[in-house]
């Protein structure tokens, strides 16, 4: 006879406490790991797996490899053909401003009325000023602050040149309202347009010195060293294991794939060091110059035009004067920097030179706000003309000295990106044919168990 036991039901089975459920792997993870003991158990196995590693550290390798090579070419090319082009002209557009302020600054003192060659320079500065102008805007860059920079400059530049113009045209007739004129021209220059320059300067040189880490970062060549190190250690420990088991010392494919990658190992090694070395030079012998030289000439303009507006205003604006007291420091720090670099690059008599022209300008500028502290206009009037003739010599020798240093620049730029070329077709297509190798010797050797 049957008998109920409510122990004996599903319900009574129920009622105690579930097991804990245990956490199985996956199957996909279970199956790989499967596979790999199989193959791990035995000798073809074991090399099919040697050929996947080896097929592995070969993309490894290639993306690697080429990227480190791609990045210090990248910044190379950008440092020799974009940033530093784009630092000269940026210091040419503060430059071709500045002057044509100090020479309007001598037409003011000369009655308004400028001669012609004062009026070509002028000319030749706007023109330089433009030219550079365009020259900036169309790589401006990702920075935000040049291309706001160039905007204000390209809305003020005709603005300015159309109140020199209306100075000019009321100056010729004789009218006093052309000196209000100019003074609002220059006011304009000095208030935006120079200050934006400046700005564009300033981020230009931020931009070279990126370019420049990044051509010459010690990590990049680290990790192509390293990276290349692992490969041939990996094709190495294969051909041992390879030799072990087959009782043959070489391996023909595998000989092929070592040879093949050490060979592009040490071009690419050889390669990141002469750019390297090469773009220090540039930076060392080349671009420091510019920049140095570049920011005197451009202070030396920013000083004379200070000079000239000082005696425009006859004491009645000290802005002008207060800005040259604080440019002569600047100034002399710069001429000190100019003769340290001048060692560095062989150039001591064209520093000599510009020192001395320096120190007889910076004289005679003193001597002119000296007499017109004391009220003695007149005989500060009579020294300008001469002062601004050496200011002239000044800026010329700059000039050229800045010439020469980008030409020592262009050509350690270009010593740079030489120093990579075909390595970036080199390692994609040596680290394929190397994989290629190495698989068609681990094949032979594979074939020999079936």
């Amino acid at each position: 006879m049957w008998v109920a036991d409510h122990e004996m039901t599903l319900e009574g089975l129920g009622t105690g406490v579930a097991p804990t459920a245990r956490r199985r792997p996956s199957i996909g993870a279970g199956k790989a790991l499967g596979w790999v003991r199989e193959r791990l158990a035995t000798t073809p196995g074991r090399l099919v797996l040697i050929s996947i590693s080896i097929v592995v550290g070969a993309v490894v390798f290639g993306a690697i490899a080429t990227g480190a090579e791609q990045s210090r070419e990248r910044a190379a090319r950008a440092a020799g053909t974009q940033t530093e082009p784009l630092l000269a002209h940026a210091a040419r557009l503060y430059t071709a401003l500045s002057d044509a302020n100090a020479t309007e600054g001598t037409a003011l003192l000369s009655g308004g009325v400028e001669s012609p060659t004062e009026r070509l320079r002028y000319q030749s500065d706007i023109r330089a000023a433009s030219d550079s102008l365009s020259a900036l805007t169309r790589a401006a860059g990702t920075s935000a602050t040049v291309p706001g920079a160039l905007n204000t400059i390209a809305d003020q530049l005709p603005i300015y040149t159309g109140l020199v113009e209306t100075a000019r045209a009321n100056n010729r007739q004789g009218f006093p309202i052309g000196a209000a004129y100019l003074r609002q021209a220059v006011t304009r220059s000095t208030g935006s347009m120079l200050p934006a320059a400046d700005r564009i300067y300033r981020a230009e040189a931020q931009r070279l010195s990126e370019d420049y880490r990044t051509g010459s970062s010690t990590t990049t060549l680290i990790t192509f060293i390293v990276v290349s190190a692992v490969a041939l250690l990996l094709l190495l420990l294969a051909q041992r294991y390879v030799a072990h088991i087959s009782r043959r010392i070489l391996n023909i494919g595998m000989l092929v794939a070592t040879v093949a990658l050490a060979a592009v190992s040490v071009w690419g090694v050889l390669g990141l060091v002469n750019e390297q070395n090469s773009l220090s030079t540039a930076q060392q012998k080349g671009s420091d110059s510019v920049e140095v030289l570049s920011a005197a000439a451009v202070l030396q303009s920013r000083a004379q035009s200070d000079l000239s507006l000082t005696l425009v205003n006859r004491g009645t604006d000290q802005t002008d004067s207060t800005d040259f007291n604080s440019v002569q420091p600047v100034l002399a720090d710069l001429v000190g920097e100019i003769s340290v670099l001048a060692r560095r690059t062989d150039t001591r008599a064209a520093a000599d030179r510009f020192g001395v022209a320096y120190a007889w300008y910076v004289s005679r500028a003193n001597a002119i706000r000296r007499l017109e502290q004391r009220g003695q206009l007149p005989e500060a009037l009579a020294l300008e003309p001469t002062t601004a003739r050496i200011s002239d010599q000044v800026s010329n020798d700059l000039t050229q000295q800045i010439g020469a240093a980008q030409e020592r620049f262009a050509r350690a730029a270009a010593d740079a990106t030489s120093a990579l070329d075909g390595l970036s077709v080199a390692i994609p297509l040596v680290t394929v044919l190397a994989a290629i190798a190495a698989l068609l010797g681990l094949r032979e050797r594979i074939n020999e168990y079936r």
